[in-house]
């Protein structure tokens, strides 16, 4: 008997459990009809401003009744600028009204934010390319290959085409897209100077057209979406305890700090006066709750790589690297160089803080040694420039914070002074191994999640807490913190009769 058929007759009791009253087939496909539709890309005309100046300026769009269904929308501008464009800080903020009431409305911190929660690794690389997200300054417009920037939005429908906002049933509600745009000088990509020329943005929406039946139907019928919105409480000021103002039942909480050394932090969420979970460290709401429950970890939350990453741009660290033959630091000097052996030196420095230099960094260090002990200080004629490249390794007293820099196999010279040093210096950083940067988005901020949900990601529901319900809610941390922005996302009803569209709850 052949290996596959014993596999076959091996046959016991447990196995009712899995094949038993067999209801599916791997080796038949099934297959449903769909209805007839098409899709189409078109561009909308923009009331007010569609540029980029000094101030705020503000474009609206009313969505033109082109098609059945609204989907996705995208926001367009031609990397044209010798600048280069940043796209991320193309919007300011977008607001979506129906009837001139406003359904929801997203930031440009919660635009990075959700992209780098739900894009997956696979596609992180090309959102950044798309959406205008790098942050080297290399390569301008002058020099890409890259003819345009495109941002897309992030409303509900634009994200599921079950939820496709149904045009065709409004008849007597218009449908506007408010846009608050960036300044000049922020969608720049270096960031430093006004773009120049200044690009003009463009709104481009992707339409469904049904066919006859359906269209039918869905002009005829009332309808009730569940629909995702956003709540944004703005903070920036330092506390240990936020108040919480939501509404509505909310499937996850989210909140960013610009990133901190406290790594004995904690926090909680308190409900009514009681712990809704007990004090966790901030790898619990950085790492754990974007790994449990969305597709990504924000790349910022992950403080470390395995191993340096070179830098776009080295770090060039020239003040005050002067240093002598002293075998103690002079703390006059914010670096120095210290007499060392031919298998590490050190590098003093007058502070703690590792705002300049951080264990792990790569560094290349240029210095003049004395040839002859009895020259004079900067006698060009018997002194060398050495170049040396190490890694940082951790101070042994952080009160003085004298960085030992080791020489590994294959990291270059290990020709050190022995005796003294003479001559101006400098310490360029060449790769990090504490370097945060964002996946697929220039957001340089923690991003902070406790979700009530399963999946929420998903447009089923499958966990809520009815803030609505709760008298009050607090954001407590065991000690001070900025935290910029607190989110709330919350489901609510969006109906649609009679040619007219509104929430069915408010706020």
């Amino acid at each position: 008997m052949g290996g596959g058929l014993m596999q076959l007759v091996a046959y016991g009791a447990q196995d009712i459990y899995l094949t038993g009253n067999p209801q599916i087939t791997f080796f038949k496909v099934v297959y449903r009809r769909h209805t007839n539709f098409s899709m189409e890309c078109i561009q909308q005309t923009f009331n007010g401003s569609s540029t980029f100046g000094t101030g705020n300026n503000t474009g609206t769009v009313t969505v033109s009744r082109n098609g059945d269904l609204l989907s996705r929308v995208y926001v367009r501008v031609d990397q044209n600028s010798t600048d280069g464009i940043s796209g991320d800080h193309l919007i300011k903020d977008v607001t979506l009204e129906i009837g001139g009431q406003e359904i929801d409305k997203h930031t440009r911190e919660w635009l990075q934010v959700w992209a780098e929660l739900t894009t997956p690794e696979s596609k992180a690389a090309g959102y950044k390319y798309l959406s205008g997200g790098f942050t080297n300054t290399l390569v301008s417009a002058g020099g890409t290959n890259q003819q345009s920037v495109m941002v897309p939005l992030q409303f509900w429908f634009c994200r599921n085409p079950g939820l496709a906002l149904p045009l065709i049933a409004l008849q007597y509600h218009e449908v506007k897209i408010k846009v608050n745009w960036g300044t000049k000088t922020e969608i720049a990509r270096d960031g430093n100077f006004d773009v120049s020329p200044v690009p003009t943005a463009e709104l481009w929406c992707d339409y469904i057209y049904l066919d006859t039946d359906e269209r039918r139907r869905f002009a005829q019928v009332s309808h009730e979406y569940l629909i995702e919105q956003l709540q944004n409480q703005p903070e920036g000021a330092s506390s240990s305890k936020y108040r919480m103002n939501f509404n509505h039942p909310v499937k996850e909480l989210i909140w960013t700090n610009t990133s901190s050394n406290i790594t004995s932090q904690k926090a909680k969420i308190m409900l009514n006066g009681h712990d809704r979970l007990s004090e966790q460290t901030r790898e619990y709401y950085q790492i754990r709750q974007p790994l449990d429950h969305h597709t990504a970890v924000p790349g910022y939350n992950i403080k470390e790589t395995e191993r340096p990453q070179l830098l776009t741009t080295p770090i060039v660290v020239t003040s005050k690297t002067t240093a002598s033959a002293a075998d103690t630091p002079n703390a006059d000097e914010e670096f120095q160089v210290l007499a060392a052996t031919t298998s590490n030196l050190k590098l003093y420095s007058t502070t703690a803080t590792d705002v300049d230099i951080k264990v792990g960094d790569v560094l290349s260090i240029t210095y003049v040694i004395l040839v002859d002990s009895d020259a004079g200080v900067g006698d060009e004629s018997v002194s060398i420039s050495v170049v040396v490249d190490a890694i940082v390794t951790a101070p042994a007293d952080a009160a003085v914070a004298v960085y030992t820099v080791s020489f590994a196999a294959g990291m270059g010279t290990a020709d050190t002074p022995v005796a003294s040093i003479a001559g101006s210096g400098s310490i360029t950083v060449l790769a990090r191994t504490q370097n945060p940067t964002s996946r697929c988005s220039q957001l340089a901020k923690d991003v902070n999640v406790y979700s009530f949900a399963l999946k929420p990601e998903e447009h089923q529901p499958s966990g809520t807490c009815n803030f609505s319900r709760i008298d009050t809610a607090h954001l407590q941390f065991s000690t001070a913190v900025t935290v910029d922005n607190i989110y709330a996302v919350n489901y609510n009803v969006l109906r649609v009769m009679s040619g007219m569209g509104g929430l069915a709850y408010s706020n």
